[in-house]
């Protein structure tokens, strides 16, 4: 039997007007269940009446910030911290998290303190997806497992879960860049301020109304989480600084071989075709390396600044 405690869990919404009820109805009955007490917090993006209806049932409405994912779910979280919860719980509102059913292995680990940051997996174990997933779909998802195993060092096996629960020092100190890249800026997030992350198995639902609009454009999503996940990693300075140099090097090379060819004189009106390539190395070269410094600059201030602290 779990100690008393409150948990406060955080659904983001996009026109879920059909589900989000349900949701909402497992969540509070999965808590209740438990002999816990819930504060129910709907961060909302929608266009239809997820938001009214979301009311209606009793939670807290937050603006989502029509940002996306991750800035709904940022302004979810630290919303969910002011309420003094023991574990704070995320749930996808399209109803293919078995809440019911899981609630009580997630939150546990928290709770009695074995973990920061529990996160479900539908690969751990076969036949966790109870519907046909499309082979795309699982490359893409395979390739962000890839990197955020290589970034994060745990041994995680899915990227996409449907539900987590954490403790609240993770959602307040949770800082992240994109504006969509949440499910996978928070597990590296978590795991270099030295959080412990533990993922547990997980069953994947049917969606029973509407469709993903990030699974029909997981190839898309991949894309522009892998610039977002470079940039936390410190990789891009690298990268940008090497091209930089080099560029400018391979620049100065072209010119060095000219003066050479011309007999060390600067006579060189008639070699216009080799210049412009000089001169456009040499440019490119500098502009890398600016780039690169730009970034660096931006992601400090990121962090000085607590980007994404709506609390």
């Amino acid at each position: 039997m779990l100690q008393p405690a409150r948990i406060a869990i955080v659904i983001p919404t996009r026109d879920e007007e059909r589900s989000i009820e349900g949701v909402i109805a497992d969540s509070r009955n999965a808590v209740t269940a438990l002999g816990l007490d819930v504060t129910i917090i709907v961060t909302d993006d929608s266009r239809d009446n997820t938001r009214e209806i979301a009311a209606r049932c009793g939670a807290i409405i937050v603006p989502g910030g029509a940002s996306g994912l991750g800035t709904a779910m940022l302004r979810g979280l630290k919303a969910a911290t002011q309420h003094a919860p023991d574990v704070i719980v995320s749930v996808d509102g399209d109803g293919q998290a078995d809440v019911a059913d899981e609630l009580a292995r997630f939150v546990t680990p928290v709770l009695d303190g074995s973990a920061d940051l529990v996160l479900g997996s539908r690969f751990a174990q076969p036949n966790l997806v109870q519907y046909r997933y499309r082979w795309l779909n699982r490359v893409g998802t395979r390739i962000l497992v890839a990197l955020l195993r290589h970034q994060s060092g745990l041994p995680l096996t899915d990227s996409h879960g449907g539900i987590r629960a954490m403790h609240p020092r993770v959602a307040r100190e949770l800082e992240l860049i994109g504006t969509h890249t949440y499910v996978q800026e928070s597990i590296i997030d978590a795991s270099e301020k030295g959080f412990r992350v533990l993922e547990i198995p997980s069953v994947w639902k049917p969606r029973r109304h509407g469709s993903s609009r990030v699974v029909r454009s997981i190839p898309k999503y991949v894309f522009y989480t892998l610039p977002v996940i470079l940039l936390r990693s410190g990789s891009h300075i690298r990268w940008l600084y090497s091209a930089g140099i080099l560029a400018s090097m391979g620049g100065l090379a072209v010119f060095a071989i000219v003066i050479l060819q011309e007999g060390l004189t600067l006579r060189l009106g008639h070699r216009l075709p080799a210049l412009t390539l000089t001169g456009l190395l040499i440019t490119t070269g500098a502009q890398l390396f600016f780039f690169g410094l730009v970034l660096q600059l931006l992601k400090q201030i990121n962090r000085a600044t607590g980007h994404g602290d709506h609390g």
